[in-house]
């Protein structure tokens, strides 16, 4: 089973590589008034209104795919599923190398919807492995699971940024190779780990109906809120604050690269090392409260710094103290699941950090064209308010416990 595990964060780890490598492009490309992808009279507040669009419909179409992809992997087991995802998101790159090259916002809009189906297959791999980890491992591995999801998002930024100074249709050529890649190893080396299997009814509703009943459930409620506003914040500051970089300091896409790239990598250093003797020490509810209220913070902190040079090590803080969210918030769901229904239950999940990712741009990026620092008073107090919200249900509940 270590093998499935392996190829397991391998796709994590290209799937995400795919993912980081938009970051730097697509302020570059919407925010540069002599590219043609939009007519050069576009004011900053329309060229924000289309990044935030842009954005959006990736995580939109994996709010309805994940527990789709989470449920058809419990019936049909995680092995085909996972290649057909793969597959579809090989179609996406493709769609999105042609958009760049025709100067076609169609088309790149269209890879977005086509990528983000797609990319509800991370409930596959987190279902595979919760199948395969032992429960004093659980934790362990869904660390080393956002860790290949650190060390992608590093490469992808980084080979976004640079390779895009040969032109901005690079970069997704360079994706559509990496998830081919992908799909060969998948094909190849992935082992199903899933042997007894339980019929699933599938919907394009999945998502709301699903959501609506997490959410009637007491001990899924205080988590998946806690998921929603941490993944919210989240999301509107790291998504937006290219704009804020290159209005105030002028970046350009290799710089872009590098800071989303250096940001990757304390994130990947953090899951994969840093965090583990907390996570030993602490319980998951802590070190999730203890993450969200100082990564919020320290976001509110950045618009204050005085010179450029200030953001490298307070990024590094930030990224420290996100690494808390993600494997603390998978391990506490898997727990709370029943075996027969891990890929749903963490399906659902997926979803509500997907509908996270979806208001954040879709809502505010016309604000954000027009207001550079908003991606870090409003994502840094967005995580503040999840801290407390998250402090006062897990007080009251040690507080009922004790009773008892």
């Amino acid at each position: 089973m270590k093998t499935s595990l392996y190829i397991a964060l391998f796709v994590a780890f290209v799937d995400y590589m795919g993912v980081g490598l938009i970051y730097p492009l697509f302020s570059s490309m919407l925010f540069d008034s002599a590219l043609p992808l939009l007519s050069p009279e576009t004011s900053h507040e329309m060229r924000g209104l289309w990044l935030g669009l842009l954005l959006s419909l990736m995580p939109l179409a994996q709010f309805f795919s994940s527990p789709i992809w989470g449920a058809l992997s419990d019936s049909k087991g995680r092995k085909k599923p996972l290649q057909l995802s793969l597959a579809i998101a090989l179609f996406g790159y493709i769609t999105a190398f042609s958009g760049v090259l025709i100067n076609s916002i169609a088309l790149l809009l269209a890879s977005r919807v086509i990528i983000g189906f797609a990319a509800g297959n991370m409930s596959i791999v987190q279902a595979t492995i919760a199948d395969i980890s032992p429960p004093n491992e659980k934790a362990k591995n869904f660390g080393l699971y956002s860790m290949a999801l650190g060390v992608g998002f590093t490469l992808g930024p980084f080979f976004g940024g640079s390779l895009a100074t040969w032109g901005y249709s690079i970069p997704f050529l360079f994706a559509s190779t990496i998830t081919a890649l992908n799909l060969l190893f998948a094909l190849i080396f992935f082992k199903e780990s899933l042997h007894l299997t339980s019929a699933r009814k599938l919907s394009w509703s999945m998502g709301l109906v699903q959501l609506q009943k997490a959410f009637r459930l007491k001990g899924f409620r205080a988590i998946l809120l806690a998921a929603f506003l941490s993944c919210f914040g989240w999301s509107y500051f790291f998504e937006f604050t290219p704009v804020y970089l290159i209005a105030r300091f002028h970046f350009t896409p290799s710089e872009l690269g590098l800071f989303f790239g250096a940001a990757g990598g304390y994130y990947a250093l953090s899951t994969g090392l840093l965090i583990r003797p907390f996570v030993r020490r602490f319980k998951a509810e802590v070190c999730l409260f203890g993450g969200m209220l100082l990564a919020a913070l320290s976001i509110l902190a950045m618009p204050l710094l005085p010179s450029l040079i200030w953001i490298w090590p307070l990024m590094f803080l930030i990224c420290f103290f996100v690494a808390f969210n993600w494997p603390t918030l998978t391990t506490l769901v898997s727990n709370n699941s029943p075996p027969e229904i891990q890929g749903e239950a963490l399906g659902v999940l997926a979803s509500v950090n997907a509908a996270a990712l979806v208001l954040s741009p879709l809502l505010s990026g016309s604000l954000v064209g027009a207001y550079p620092t908003l991606p870090m008073w409003a994502g840094g107090s967005v995580m503040l308010a999840g801290a407390l919200i998250l402090l006062a249900v897990f007080r009251r509940q040690l507080f009922v416990r004790a009773e008892t």
